[in-house]
């Protein structure tokens, strides 16, 4: 099997958290393999200027110009600590499989993208509105804020789901009552708008608990892209219906004797195809 088929075969068998991870981990890096081709070429250029174009600021005057941000900045991890990107992928590995294995994809999905924007909303909110942020320039990345949400949608869900931590189990929601009041505890000592996107993930998987089997607003947005990709790949697969080689061989029999040398089962099969164009 050729180098490509074997990286889309083992794509194909990865989950949804494990490809997310996969997609995460790989724009992590990918700003250092731009920095090594910016040192080999010398050239004089800063690719964070690029990257913090996906970053989100709690400064309005800059959030208007890259609205996308308050999403893709969940995407994105500290360069200069390799501890961040690593716990939130264990954290979200460990307890996104669950999710997934209790209420599958589309919920896993929504509740932790979901969760990323609500830290987003947390963090601009927080900033504009507590005196002690007034004049200070910020920015944040990182997807703790979708990690809390799913930590905190299973916490309600099963407030005892007993989880194995080194040589004893511990209740989760005793995990729980920990992230939730050491994020409080830490605002003033430090990286205030992460914990603060952390509060407001926190928050989000308790509503998102609270409106799982309910019509809510969150899956309406996520149904409107879902819509979208599902009429393009019905639209894909309903162009696969039609071989394209025996396309080609009634194009060369046209091209050799003409039209009208076409059976009358060529001469649909060739109109319903380019009907489909």
């Amino acid at each position: 099997m050729e180098l490509r088929g074997r990286i889309r075969f083992f794509l194909n068998n990865l989950n949804i958290v494990q490809k997310l991870i996969l997609y995460i981990v790989c724009i992590h890096f990918f700003p250092y393999l731009i920095d090594v081709v910016i040192y080999l070429f010398k050239i004089k250029f800063q690719s964070q200027s690029i990257f913090k174009w996906f970053y989100i600021s709690a400064d309005f005057t800059e959030l208007i110009f890259k609205p996308w941000s308050i999403f893709t900045y969940g995407f994105f991890h500290n360069q200069n600590s390799f501890s961040h990107i690593f716990w939130n992928m264990v954290l979200f590995y460990y307890f996104g499989s669950i999710v997934l294995d209790l209420f599958g994809k589309k919920t896993l999905k929504h509740l932790f993208f979901s969760g990323i924007i609500a830290g987003g909303i947390t963090y601009i909110i927080s900033y504009n509105l507590f005196p002690v942020f007034s004049g200070i320039k910020s920015s944040m990345i990182g997807s703790s804020a979708g990690v809390s949400s799913i930590i905190f949608f299973l916490t309600f869900y099963n407030p005892n789901y007993r989880i194995r931590i080194f040589f004893f189990d511990l209740k989760l929601y005793y995990l729980a009552i920990f992230l939730f009041l050491y994020d409080i505890i830490q605002i003033p000592n430090g990286n205030a708008g992460g914990h603060i996107a952390h509060i407001g993930g926190a928050i989000w998987g308790y509503y998102y608990y609270r409106n799982l089997y309910k019509s809510n607003f969150i899956d309406s947005f996520f149904q409107f892209f879902e819509s979208s990709k599902k009429r393009n790949k019905l639209k894909k697969n309903n162009d696969s219906l039609f071989d394209q080689n025996k396309i080609d061989s009634i194009l060369d029999k046209i091209s050799e004797s003409g039209y009208d040398s076409l059976s009358k089962q060529e001469k649909e099969y060739l109109f319903r195809a380019g009907k489909k164009k």
